[in-house]
């Protein structure tokens, strides 16, 4: 095997094993979160409780579709679940009231608030999906 064929070889084994399109980010508290600028790209959910620490999001580019988690105190939960309502989210259709969904700028996103623990979970999708 000569070296441009070689080359090649080990460039498309590169390419092809080391691009990914999904992309993880930890934000430490919702501070950190506003300062890198993570709401205005989308993937968060446009409010969180003010408690807010240890944001994830995991968002998939190629799909366009986003997960993620965040934990905050508990005794904000029910502050948080009106608000959210307020501006346009609503109980899952499944009746679980643990599960909000808000479809707003093109995107619905599904929050997930258990009632006994301050540890939200959320994934976002383009609406309509």
């Amino acid at each position: 095997m000569n070296t441009s064929t070689l080359f090649a070889a080990v460039l498309t084994l590169v390419l092809g094993v080391g691009c990914s399109d999904e992309v993880t980010t930890h934000f430490k508290s919702l501070a950190d979160a506003k300062l890198q600028r993570a709401f205005e790209r989308g993937w968060l959910p446009p409010l969180l409780p003010p408690s807010s620490v240890n944001i994830i999001e995991k968002n998939d580019l190629d799909r366009n579709t986003g997960i993620g988690s965040f934990e905050y105190d508990i005794s904000e939960r029910e502050k948080y679940f009106e608000q959210l309502k307020s501006i346009g989210a609503t109980v899952e259709p499944d009746g679980s009231p643990q599960i909000l969904v808000l479809v707003q700028s093109g995107a619905r996103l599904e929050i997930e608030l258990p009632a006994r623990s301050g540890a939200g979970k959320y994934r976002v999708e383009p609406a309509g999906e």
